[in-house]
């Protein structure tokens, strides 16, 4: 698969531009109808500034199964959120969101974030064009990715979309359309291409960047940020997306990625099979769809990695002679999650499975079911969550499948805890 740079940009291009949309609202899933807890707000004439925060925290406990070593370290209270959240609008052309996580202080990187979650402007006024993000951000890609955290069921998301197969957030600039109310969404980016831990204020020796691109519909209404339909809605819903990600990286001779970058999938930031980077040209795809009706609502989301390694002698192909792969691995994985909201009780009834192979030139694969109750003190803004997880082949029992390239000995994961959403 040979792709040059101008080829994926002209290909990104055509997804931003293959329709007559105006520019209305933006990709990044922060327009969510939640009546309850309302943040604090100043107005002076046209200038606006909204100040919010999300808290929360959980007990994790985890059962190892017989011949694995407990990591007892796991066992904790945790405390997930503690972010102060200020989103600005400066007459009709400007708005502005910074977020602060200080859960996350003192952290370098979390493969979900860390301690700056947003810092970003956007310029909307090219009315009958695009909206331009500009700094950092989540990224245009990825249902599960893009929808806010608090709004789901779990505490974590599956596997393939939490952010050790790919960064969910980075530096970088954004075109965005929308038309039909919202109905028909599109994006292209260009961003740093180290993802999280562009914070540290550099970018790999390779320079290299990365194109991302999105599209997006939900029909009949725009219903395409949602996760659980609380509304009970009596017509059903759908909404479909599609989205696209490259990046070419060379390192010079002797050179290294930066601490982190490459990931934590393998439980090892020194494993040199991971692959949230990859020295050499990497291209990942994907599609996804939500259905919504009468308080029902299904995910699904599949995505793939295909990647050329510029050394012949890269760990990701295994030791295998390019007779047999050509030069090329891939990986990927997918999920479905099914949730029912019984609304006389407030509760929200969920259930998951994923799957993940992070190198087909590697035996195994690594799967999950999961299940979550959560009661809606008060819509989404207080919610206790209760959420249990099961690693279905844990890498210390192989016989019964498993990764074998993912350190990942546990077996089942319990998780409980509160949250509390004011923005």
């Amino acid at each position: 698969m040979k792709l040059t740079t101008a080829k994926i940009a002209s290909l990104l291009i055509l997804v931003l531009s293959f329709s007559k949309l105006s520019a209305q609202q933006q990709m990044g899933y922060t327009d969510y109808n939640i009546n309850g807890i309302q943040p604090f707000k100043i107005n002076s004439g046209n200038n606006t500034i909204q100040i919010g925060t999300i808290f929360s925290s959980y007990i994790d406990l985890r059962q190892y199964p017989a011949g694995a070593t407990p990591d007892l370290t796991k066992n904790l209270f945790k405390l997930k959120d503690a972010r102060l959240d200020v989103k600005g609008q400066v007459g009709k052309d400007y708005e502005y969101n910074v977020q602060l996580d200080f859960a996350q202080w003192g952290t370098a990187y979390q493969p979900d974030g860390g301690p700056l979650l947003d810092a970003n402007i956007t310029y909307k006024g090219l009315k009958k064009l695009f909206n331009i993000k500009f700094g950092y951000s989540k990224v245009p890609f990825s249902l599960n990715s893009l929808v806010e955290h608090f709004e789901s069921p779990y505490w974590e998301r599956p596997q393939i979309t939490k952010g050790d197969f790919m960064s969910r957030r980075d530096v970088g600039i954004k075109l965005s359309r929308s038309d039909w109310s919202g109905r028909l969404r599109s994006a292209i980016g260009v961003y740093s291409g180290v993802g999280e831990t562009i914070l540290g204020g550099t970018n790999d020796p390779s320079g290299g960047f990365e194109f991302i691109g999105r599209v997006e519909a939900s029909y009949p209404e725009n219903h395409n940020e949602e996760m659980i339909d609380v509304q009970g809605l009596t017509t059903p819903n759908i909404s479909v997306g599609a989205n696209i990600r490259y990046s070419n990286r060379i390192l010079p001779s002797g050179a290294t990625f930066l601490p982190g970058e490459t990931g934590a999938m393998l439980n090892s930031s020194a494993s040199a099979m991971e692959l949230k980077v990859i020295n050499g040209q990497k291209m990942i795809w994907g599609v996804d769809a939500s259905f919504e009706y009468r308080n029902f609502s299904l995910q699904a989301e599949t995505i793939l990695l295909h990647a050329t390694p510029h050394d012949s002698a890269d760990a990701h192909l295994n030791g295998l002679p390019k007779s047999f792969t050509g030069g090329n691995f891939n990986a990927g994985g997918w999920y479905v999650q099914g949730n029912y909201y019984v609304k006389p009780a407030k509760l929200i009834l969920s259930a998951r499975y994923d799957q993940m192979n992070a190198n087909d030139l590697v035996d195994g694969v690594s799967n999950h079911w999961a299940c979550g109750v959560s009661y809606m003190l008060k819509g989404y803004n207080s919610m206790l969550k209760a959420s249990f997880d099961q690693n279905l082949q844990p890498q210390s029992n192989l016989k019964y499948g498993g990764e074998s390239i993912n350190t990942n000995k546990w077996h089942n994961e319990f998780r409980i805890g509160w949250q509390l959403v004011i923005d």
